[in-house]
């Protein structure tokens, strides 16, 4: 047997094996989206898990099909060999992706039941027809680093990347005893499950805010002692904006290292942090704002920006709260002629009902507590989350060992 990294890694009391020695591959149907309905799959359906859905729906390691909706084949004739149905614990894999990252993702399913479904366009399916690895244990080996950054060096293509299922077969893994795994999986379930309640309270905290917007910014329910008419108001008497020029990054060099955070405004908003010292807007809080999308962002530290579609938008003078106004927009459907754009010809002039600036702080602050409570929760997520990427390091490879003794979770 070859030494590669993991070998060296590798506890001594594990093996390698090949992924082919440990999973077959079973066949799949290419079917393409205009083909496919989405539900829950019932007695008279069939489904087949899409590579895309791998990539942008399932946000867990596994997932329950007695639960979770995916695509249904709209065929009625479609025509199937029993072996190639998905049973409880088979690994699917996307054998296709736009980018590194997503090379060979995998995903497990259980809870299917009398349920047929098939795997779909541009996935592989893995299955343990020779029970050396247990049923839970599947779903974590594909998402350790190490194993993940393998596949993404042997991936091919130009504008698509993948792997083949030769290239795939040859890959090693390391392997613990079926009893080891078990408590493994113990572990993981510990951590999933902290994970799980995490976002659950996360969402709640999001809904109880979006019920306080609703109530408090649009005066729909007044807080004791508010009384008096709102003014209804443009946005353009109520934000300056500045055009960002100055402020724009030079280079496109961005990493996680420097302190400045360069911003697009966009979903993604934050691209990542840059070295560049001049330049940066330091006099915040400020909305920054997306002219091509219409998307914007509260902003209370340093930053740089990407291009001069952003503007900056602060308030007109001191009798406006910017953390109200940027949460009452935030309840504005904003659908702005054709091209969505152009700050100045249209989206200043949508209106809002707006109290005085005491009134308009006390609201804010309500909702900046909301926020404060949001944004420590998720904190706590993205240290579980480290965490259990710790664990995939290293409890995956053997280099930290689970205790024999450890009461395992059933």
């Amino acid at each position: 047997m070859k030494t590669n990294q993991l070998q060296k890694n590798i506890s001594k009391e594990w093996q390698e094996i090949p992924v082919g020695d440990v999973f077959s591959f079973i066949k799949t149907y290419a079917i393409s989206r205009e083909n496919l309905s989405t539900g829950v799959v019932s007695n008279n359906d069939i489904g087949n898990i899409h590579y895309g859905d791998i990539h942008s729906t399932y946000t867990s390691t596994n997932i329950d099909l007695s639960k979770t909706e995916i695509p249904l084949i709209k065929d009625k004739n479609f025509k199937f060999k029993k072996e190639e149905l998905l049973k409880d614990g088979d690994i699917i894999m996307a054998d296709a992706s736009e980018d590194y990252e997503g090379v060979s993702v995998t995903i497990s399913v259980h809870g299917i039941g009398n349920k047929k479904v098939v795997g779909g366009l541009h996935t592989y399916v893995l299955r343990d027809e020779k029970g050396i690895t247990d049923e839970y244990y599947r779903q974590y080996i594909f998402r350790n680093p190490k194993i993940r950054n393998k596949l993404q060096k042997i991936a091919n293509g130009v504008s698509v990347y993948g792997v083949s299922k030769t290239t795939l077969a040859k890959v090693l893994l390391p392997m613990p005893s079926l009893l080891e795994q078990k408590r493994i999986v113990s572990v993981f379930e510990t951590w999933d499950k902290a994970i799980e309640n995490l976002n659950k309270k996360i969402e709640i905290k999001k809904q109880i805010k979006k019920g306080l917007m609703q109530d408090l910014l649009t005066s729909k329910k007044r807080l004791s002692g508010f009384k008096g008419k709102w003014q209804t108001m443009e946005i353009g008497e109520l934000l300056d904006y500045e055009q960002p020029n100055k402020y724009i990054v030079e280079g496109t060099d961005y990493d996680d290292i420097h302190r400045t955070p360069v911003l697009t405004a966009n979903k993604a908003f934050i691209l990542g942090y840059t070295n560049e010292t001049e330049g940066i807007y330091k006099s915040h809080p400020v909305i920054v704002f997306d002219d091509f999308t219409m998307d914007n962002k509260f902003v209370d530290f340093d930053f740089k920006v990407k291009s001069s579609a952003i503007k900056i938008l602060t308030p007109k003078n001191k009798e406006v709260n910017l953390k109200f106004v940027f949460e009452r927009i935030q309840l504005i459907n904003i659908i702005i002629g054709q091209h969505r754009r152009h700050y100045l010809s249209e989206y200043q002039y949508i209106t809002m009902d707006i109290p005085n600036i005491k009134k308009q702080k006390i609201i804010a602050d309500i909702l900046t507590t909301a926020d404060t409570e949001i944004t420590e929760l998720e904190k706590k997520l993205s240290i579980i989350k480290d965490q259990k990427k710790y664990l995939l390091n290293n409890l995956i490879t053997g280099a930290i060992r689970t205790p024999e003794n450890m009461k395992i979770q059933t």
